[in-house]
């Protein structure tokens, strides 16, 4: 105790123990992708890692993967551990779920922690979240239950004192397209779990520190007394957006209130539109609190290493049986297509306190389509999803970047590697043209994405995309972003929807820009023309969006 009394004492042996968390969570996301199966998880960065303390409560998250994933694992562990309790816990127990309402809200995400053992005592917990290849189901946006989309865990077991449940792996295997990538992947879990669970032990020995929680107490009260500074600096009031997106079969409205006073932050849903069936666009709790978690991160205090602390000045609410507030067994196999509206729709509220933090509409959601099929006949199965990033929106001062994933941080693997995994070719893959919307600051371009079917036969397509009909708004004045589009050679595919694709055919897949910021008619002259150069914008859009500065 002594040891945990000076690191406590000392602001600097503190800082460096928490850098020494991170550091360990970040090798453990090393050991992920370098034993993940599939290219989400090895080449998209859709994982999260982190280490909590013996209450589950968060120490240490990984600096790289999916912030939503991160953000949710610590509240996923603590529901898990009320189902498995810990004191059933053996050391080499391995626990895993990918039930919706447990984690980040679809079932391709699987969750895996176990308890670190230290001198036969549970000092805290690894855990550690990836998006699979596949989890059978219909590989499709149109279901109407939870059951339809694929197979489902509890929190279960899936080792026990270090031996594996073979029964579980074998419902798995039966179950999933690809088994090879599933089962490869969730090793990869248990394998980024034993690294974090390892170095944590050796910190402890090494720094002679016997409990984490109470260093885990000071550094989310650290990063607490931070972010309500933060909060301190907006102006007390309610800030209200909404927005509307394309939904299934028909629109969806989102709605929120940000209330600002003192140094907390009170979010309410109120007015969302009611939870849809058919379609898989319904957003569980746990995925809805932890975007606008992140959003608020982003915008208020971006360069503090996130803990817990962020959280406790803020409370989120949202009517259960809305589309962001999902009541089991509502349908969630694109919930992105909703969620990834939020950082928008807050952003869009807080531009009425603070315009000069926030940015402009993004093209998100991403894009992601997936491919199912064999390679050649006869061949093995594959199942890919090609992920296809919008532009982001600009900002006061900058302009958006072009094709980058936000708020997912889940992007393209590169074209060879696509190709050298799947039977696809990527005929095109380039920036479109006038995409970006216009403004004092550019948002930043949508992509255009040509696939063809190299397979040799016919294989699945199962489209999720948004963005057809709303495009991403501009701030202070700046243009919308361009909108999204989908094709199946020339013919107009359904967004969400499934379809076949003969061999030798294309998929043309178009991702949105991002909104401008600020009106166009203040846009630098040199930048414009730098636009103009190099293709960004063309010479009937500068005439018409930015008058006589065309050159």
């Amino acid at each position: 105790m002594e040891r945990v009394n000076q690191t406590l004492d000392d602001p600097v042996m503190l800082e460096i123990f928490w850098e020494r968390c991170i550091s360990i969570v970040d090798e453990a996301a090393d050991t992920l992708v370098r034993a993940a199966f599939s290219t989400v998880a090895r080449e998209s960065n859709d994982f999260g890692c982190a280490v909590c303390d013996g209450d589950g409560v968060g120490i240490g998250y990984t600096t790289r993967g999916t912030p939503r994933m991160s953000i949710i694992l610590p509240r996923t562990i603590r529901a898990i551990l009320e189902k498995i309790p810990p004191a059933s816990l053996q050391d080499g127990d391995v626990l895993f779920t990918n039930d919706p309402w447990y984690g980040s809200g679809h079932l391709p995400d699987f969750y895996v922690t176990m308890p670190i053992f230290r001198r036969g005592k549970i000092v805290g917990y690894a855990g550690a979240s990836s998006h699979v290849a596949d989890v059978g189901g219909t590989v499709s946006t149109g279901a109407r239950q939870v059951y339809e989309e694929g197979i489902c865990f509890p929190p279960v077991k899936l080792f026990r004192a270090g031996a594996p449940d073979a029964t579980i792996f074998s419902i798995i295997e039966k179950n999933v397209r690809v088994s090879d990538q599933v089962l490869g992947d969730l090793n990869a879990l248990i394998a980024s779990c034993r690294t974090s669970s390892t170095e944590i032990v050796k910190l402890m020995d090494e720094t002679g520190v016997d409990d984490l929680r109470p260093i885990s107490q000071a550094l989310n009260a650290r990063t607490e007394k931070v972010f309500r500074r933060a909060i301190e600096a907006i102006p007390d009031g309610t800030y209200s957006s909404s927005i509307q997106t394309d939904g299934f079969d028909g629109p969806v409205k989102l709605q929120c209130a940000i209330t600002v006073l003192g140094s907390a932050i009170d979010i309410d849903c109120a007015g969302t539109s009611p939870q849809v069936s058919p379609g898989g666009i319904n957003v569980v709790y746990n995925y809805t609190y932890s975007a606008f978690v992140y959003v608020l991160k982003c915008v208020l205090d971006p360069h503090t290493p996130y803990n817990e602390g962020i959280t406790r000045p803020v409370t989120v609410t949202v009517p259960p049986g809305t589309v962001l507030n999902a009541q089991f067994p509502a349908p969630v196999f694109a919930r992105n297509q909703t969620a990834h509206y939020i950082p928008a729709m807050a952003m869009d509220a807080l531009s009425r306190a603070i315009p000069e933090r926030v940015m402009a509409a993004c093209g998100a959601p991403t894009n992601r389509t997936m491919f199912v099929g064999a390679r050649g006949h006869g061949g093995r199965p594959f199942s890919f999803m090609m992920i296809s990033s919008g532009g982001m929106g600009a900002c006061a001062g900058k302009d958006g970047y072009s094709s980058t994933p936000f708020p997912s941080n889940s992007g393209a693997p590169p074209v060879e590697v696509i190709e050298s995994v799947v039977p696809l070719t990527i005929r095109r893959k380039a920036l479109r043209t006038d995409s970006g919307g216009a403004g004092e600051f550019r948002g930043g371009l949508g992509v255009e994405l040509v696939v063809e079917n190299s397979s040799g036969q016919t294989m699945q397509v199962s489209s999720r995309m948004d963005r057809v009909d709303n495009p991403p708004r501009g701030l202070a004045g700046g243009g919308e972003g361009g909108l999204a589009g989908i094709w199946m050679d020339d013919a107009a595919f359904p967004p969400k929807g499934r379809g076949e694709l003969a061999a030798g055919h294309c998929m043309r897949i178009h991702s949105p820009g991002g909104g401008g910021y600020g009106p166009p008619s203040r846009r630098d002259a040199e930048k414009l023309a730098a636009d103009l150069r190099e293709g960004l914008v063309s010479a009937d859009s500068a005439a018409t969006h930015y008058g006589s500065k065309r050159s």
